[in-house]
C-alpha cells in the first residue's frame, strides 16, 4: 500500500511535467523543420562567396599579368634609353615602383581571400553539425511520441495509476 502510493505520489508528479514535455516537444519540432532550411541558407551563401572569391582570384591573376608585362616593357625601355635621358628614366622608376607597390597589393588581396576557403569549412562543419543536432532531436521526438506503458497499482484510498483523481484515465 505505502509503495503504491509513493507510486502514485510519482505519477502525479510526472503527470504535471506532461505539459511541459508538450510544449518542449512542440519546440523541438518547430526547431527541426528550420534546420534544414537553415542548413540550405547557409550553404548557399558559401556558394556565392566562393563564386566572388573565384572571380576576385580570376581579376587578380590578369591584374598581375599585365604588370608583368607592363614591368618587361619598363626595362626594355630602359634599356633602350639608356643613361641618356635622365629625367625618363625617372619616370620609368617611379612607374616601375608603383607597379611593384600595385602587385604587392593584389597579392595581399589574394592571401586575404585565402581566408574564405578556411571560413566555408567553418560553415560546412557548423552545417554538419547543426544536421548532426537535428537527427538527434528527431530521435527525441520518436521517443517522446512511443509514450511508456506501465502496469496499473491500485492505491487502496485512490484512483490506479492509470487514472486522475477524476478517474480519467492518463495520455
Amino acid at each position: 500500500e505505502r509503495q503504491c502510493r509513493s507510486v502514485n505520489n510519482v505519477v502525479e508528479i510526472l503527470v504535471g511535467l506532461v505539459p511541459l514535455l508538450d510544449r518542449i516537444k512542440i519546440s523541438i519540432e518547430e526547431s527541426t523543420g528550420t534546420i534544414p532550411k537553415a542548413s540550405t541558407q547557409l550553404s548557399s551563401v558559401t556558394q556565392a562567396t566562393e563564386m566572388a572569391t573565384v572571380e576576385i582570384l580570376n581579376t587578380l591573376d590578369r591584374m598581375t599579368e599585365r604588370i608583368g608585362s607592363a614591368e618587361g616593357g619598363l626595362v626594355s625601355m630602359k634599356a633602350e634609353l639608356g643613361t641618356a635621358a635622365a629625367p625618363v628614366q625617372g619616370k620609368l622608376l617611379e612607374i616601375e615602383k608603383t607597379l611593384a607597390e600595385t602587385r604587392q597589393d593584389a597579392m595581399a588581396i589574394a592571401m586575404a581571400l585565402q581566408v574564405q576557403d578556411i571560413t566555408s569549412q567553418q560553415i560546412a562543419g557548423v552545417t554538419h553539425m547543426i544536421e548532426s543536432v537535428r537527427h538527434q532531436l528527431l530521435s527525441v521526438l520518436g521517443q517522446m511520441d512511443k509514450g511508456v506503458e506501465h502496469p496499473p497499482c491500485a492505491a487502496p484510498d485512490g484512483p490506479s495509476i492509470r487514472e486522475n483523481e477524476a478517474g480519467v484515465p492518463w495520455a
